[in-house]
C-alpha cells in the first residue's frame, strides 16, 4: 500500500474523549494505531483483549493506541458516561475518541472493526480489517 499522509488533526482534543484526550503534538514521531469500533459490534469486542495487550507490549516502545468509538446516534455521542462504562467493562484504558462518523468517513473506514497504522512520519502505512485483522496487526507490530 502506498504511504499516504493523513492528518491526525482529525483527532479533536475538544471533542468527546474517554480516558483522557490526545493532542496531535503528542503523536509527533510516534507510530499510531487507530482502532475503529462501535459498541454494538460483537467482532469489535472480540478484539479488545488483543488491543489491551498491545498497549502493554508496545506502548513502552512508543506505540500510541487510540480507540475510535464510531457512533451514529447523537444522544450516545454526547453520553460519555455510557462509553466510559463500556470501556471499563472491556478493560479499555487507552484514549478513546468519540466519533460521529465524520472521522471514520475522512479516513475511509466504512466497516468495523478496522485498524489504521501510521508510521513515525505520520503517514498511513496499513489499513487492516476483516476476521484476521488481529493476526495481521500483531505481525506488523512485531517490527516496531
Amino acid at each position: 500500500m502506498a504511504s499516504t499522509k493523513i492528518p491526525l488533526t482529525l483527532l479533536d482534543p475538544d471533542g468527546g474523549w474517554v480516558n483522557a484526550p490526545v493532542h496531535v503534538s503528542e503523536l509527533d514521531g510516534l507510530p499510531v494505531l487507530l482502532h475503529f469500533w462501535t459498541m454494538d459490534c460483537a467482532d469489535c469486542a472480540k478484539q479488545f483483549e488483543a488491543v489491551n495487550q498491545w498497549v502493554v507490549d508496545y506502548g513502552p516502545k512508543g506505540l500510541k493506541v487510540i480507540g475510535v468509538d464510531v457512533t451514529h446516534n447523537e444522544t450516545e455521542l454526547r453520553d460519555t458516561n455510557k462509553v466510559e462504562g463500556f470501556a471499563r467493562e472491556h478493560g479499555l484504558r487507552h484514549p478513546i475518541a468519540m466519533d460521529d462518523g465524520s472521522m471514520a468517513r475522512a479516513y475511509g473506514v466504512d466497516k468495523h472493526p478496522a485498524f489504521l497504522l501510521f508510521g513515525t512520519d505520520g503517514r498511513l502505512k496499513n489499513r487492516i480489517g476483516g476476521k484476521d485483522a488481529v493476526r495481521r496487526v500483531r505481525a506488523l507490530l512485531k517490527d516496531l
